[in-house]
Protein backbone atom coordinates (compact mmCIF):
# COMPACT_ATOMS: atom_id res chain seq x y z
CA UNK A 1 0.00 0.00 0.00
CA UNK A 2 1.35 3.40 -0.93
CA UNK A 3 1.55 6.25 1.50
CA UNK A 4 -0.47 9.38 0.93
CA UNK A 5 0.98 12.82 0.66
CA UNK A 6 -0.70 16.19 0.63
CA UNK A 7 -0.35 18.28 -2.51
CA UNK A 8 -1.45 21.89 -2.68
CA UNK A 9 -2.78 23.03 -6.06
CA UNK A 10 -4.21 26.24 -7.38
CA UNK A 11 -7.55 26.00 -9.19
CA UNK A 12 -9.83 28.56 -10.80
CA UNK A 13 -12.87 29.15 -8.60
CA UNK A 14 -15.28 27.82 -11.24
CA UNK A 15 -13.40 24.50 -11.35
CA UNK A 16 -13.36 24.25 -7.56
CA UNK A 17 -17.11 24.89 -7.51
CA UNK A 18 -17.64 22.08 -10.03
CA UNK A 19 -15.46 19.70 -8.01
CA UNK A 20 -17.31 20.60 -4.82
CA UNK A 21 -20.70 20.06 -6.46
CA UNK A 22 -19.59 16.71 -7.88
CA UNK A 23 -18.30 15.62 -4.48
CA UNK A 24 -21.58 16.60 -2.84
CA UNK A 25 -23.61 14.74 -5.48
CA UNK A 26 -21.43 11.62 -5.10
CA UNK A 27 -21.34 11.87 -1.28
CA UNK A 28 -17.55 11.87 -1.35
CA UNK A 29 -14.68 14.28 -0.87
CA UNK A 30 -13.17 16.75 -3.29
CA UNK A 31 -9.91 14.82 -2.94
CA UNK A 32 -11.64 11.65 -4.15
CA UNK A 33 -13.05 13.47 -7.18
CA UNK A 34 -9.59 14.77 -8.05
CA UNK A 35 -8.02 11.30 -7.50
CA UNK A 36 -10.61 9.73 -9.82
CA UNK A 37 -10.00 12.39 -12.44
CA UNK A 38 -6.24 11.87 -12.32
CA UNK A 39 -6.62 8.08 -12.52
CA UNK A 40 -8.88 8.47 -15.55
CA UNK A 41 -6.47 10.92 -17.16
CA UNK A 42 -3.49 8.57 -16.78
CA UNK A 43 -5.52 5.54 -17.89
CA UNK A 44 -6.60 7.34 -21.07
CA UNK A 45 -3.06 8.56 -21.73
CA UNK A 46 -1.60 5.08 -21.30
CA UNK A 47 -4.40 3.48 -23.33
CA UNK A 48 -3.90 5.95 -26.20
CA UNK A 49 -0.14 5.36 -26.17
CA UNK A 50 -0.60 1.57 -26.26
CA UNK A 51 -3.22 1.90 -29.02
CA UNK A 52 -0.97 4.13 -31.12
CA UNK A 53 2.01 1.82 -30.64
CA UNK A 54 -0.04 -1.23 -31.60
CA UNK A 55 -1.44 0.46 -34.70
CA UNK A 56 2.06 1.60 -35.73
CA UNK A 57 3.43 -1.94 -35.35
CA UNK A 58 0.54 -3.39 -37.34
CA UNK A 59 1.00 -0.74 -40.02
CA UNK A 60 4.67 -1.74 -40.36
CA UNK A 61 3.48 -5.32 -40.96
CA UNK A 62 1.08 -4.15 -43.64
CA UNK A 63 -2.04 -4.51 -41.51
CA UNK A 64 -4.09 -1.32 -41.75
CA UNK A 65 -6.82 -1.05 -39.17
CA UNK A 66 -9.24 1.73 -38.52
CA UNK A 67 -11.51 2.13 -35.53
CA UNK A 68 -14.40 1.20 -37.82
CA UNK A 69 -12.66 -2.10 -38.76
CA UNK A 70 -12.17 -2.98 -35.11
CA UNK A 71 -15.76 -2.03 -34.25
CA UNK A 72 -17.08 -4.22 -37.08
CA UNK A 73 -15.04 -7.18 -35.84
CA UNK A 74 -16.23 -6.98 -32.24
CA UNK A 75 -19.85 -6.13 -32.98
Amino acid sequence: MSTRQIVAISLPSILLKKISAEAKNDHTSRSEIIRRSLKQHFFMRDFSAARNQTLAELDKKGVHLTEENVFEQIS
